[in-house]
């Protein structure tokens, strides 16, 4: 009677294999019988669907990092910019140890992440952090290798483009332009150096 039952179980749901209706009656697990397909190996590695040329793009500013203001050469900040997600994610954890950037009033110094991920089309960035607000970038590499993200809506009347170099020594530029919202009439408004916190 319980054969049975399991039988008509496994033929109305069709989802069972010979294998796992045998399991099944014989309370077995793990059982393949000759002429059904091999149970696919779960313990090997598949490759992310994030592992593409375009989704490396940015790997060259993922690490440990001390930041300078290029001007003065003088150290402002520590960035830690991680790969996760697998692959898919690339985050920002910026900390500011100087006043450079900090807004007028605010008696804390500026801290803030990045969430960055290639969509298909482009790089996309969701900047937030605890004294500016929250900023939505899309962008690509020029034809230099340069990662340029452009502000899709502006804030605070201002457009930003941020432009990140790699340099020869392995160090990171980021120059940051601003604009008045829609003009295309862009101003450098920051010049920082990314090198490896040792």
């Amino acid at each position: 009677m319980r054969l049975r039952a399991v039988y008509r179980s496994a033929i109305a749901s069709r989802h069972l294999t010979a294998s796992a209706l045998a399991a099944a009656v014989l309370g077995l697990s793990g059982v393949t019988l000759a002429g059904d397909p091999p149970a696919q190996d779960r313990s090997a590695p598949t490759s992310s669907p994030c592992d593409t040329p375009q989704h490396h793009q940015f790997d060259f500013w993922v690490g440990d990092w001390q930041v300078f203001e290029a001007k003065s050469n003088q150290l402002v900040a520590f960035d830690r910019v991680e790969k996760h997600s697998e692959g898919c994610i690339v985050q920002q954890n910026l900390t500011f140890i100087s006043d450079l950037y900090r807004r007028p009033g605010v008696n804390y110094r500026l801290a803030g992440i990045g969430v960055n991920r290639f969509d298909g089309e482009g790089w996309l960035e969701m900047w937030a952090d605890n004294q500016w607000g929250a900023i939505v970038l899309r962008g690509s590499p020029d034809s230099n290798g340069s990662m340029v993200l452009t502000s899709i809506i502006p804030s605070r009347n201002r457009d930003l483009r941020l432009v990140w170099e790699k340099r020869p020594d392995g160090s990171v530029r980021n120059l940051e332009y601003v604009a008045v919202a829609g003009s295309g009439k862009w101003e450098k408004y920051g010049d920082l150096i990314y090198r490896r916190n040792r």
